[in-house]
């Protein structure tokens, strides 16, 4: 297993910050991250040991709600992968600290209880679009079976 941190530059601060991320093909297109949301699934996500899960799904009632200069993603994705909390940006380097403490006052987060009922919503509107396209096709079907139907009668009688 290949399993990693990989980070991408955030565009909106003109890459000073960066998206720390957990992957196993080094993708963020595949991967775990933390954010304001809680933690944040990117397609099949990663390859993880069971301790690494463990310390996954823990963390968030562990360590509380998301704050980019407290409980940012780069300490998740240390803390997932080692077990230890550590973020460069934010204990090495003097200009991403300051600016995570000023954005960290501003930014919307969400409680760790609101970060489960937001999943939950989530969950259920996944569900409710994906019965709705189920239904929409059906009755697409439907349709189209009386039509061809119809089409039938009609070639029928004029035969």
């Amino acid at each position: 297993m290949n399993t990693s941190i990989y980070s991408i530059a955030i565009e909106s601060t003109a890459g000073i910050a960066r998206h720390y991320f957990i992957s196993s093909d080094g993708t963020f297109e595949n991967s775990i991250g933390w954010g304001s949301q809680g933690i944040e699934y990117q397609g099949k996500g990663a390859e993880l040991t069971v301790e690494q899960e463990q310390r996954a799904g823990e963390y968030l009632h562990k360590f509380g709600k998301y704050n980019i200069h407290t409980n940012n993603c780069e300490m998740f994705a240390w803390y997932v992968i080692t077990g230890k909390v550590y973020s460069a940006q934010i204990q090495e380097k003097f200009h991403t600290k300051i600016g995570a403490k000023i954005v960290s006052l501003i930014q919307p987060v969400l409680t760790p209880q609101e970060i489960v009922n937001y999943q939950y919503e989530q969950a259920i509107v996944r569900k409710f679009n994906e019965d709705l396209e189920k239904a929409k096709l059906a009755r697409l079907k439907s349709e189209q079976a009386m039509r061809d139907d119809f089409w039938k009668k009609r070639y029928a009688k004029e035969n």
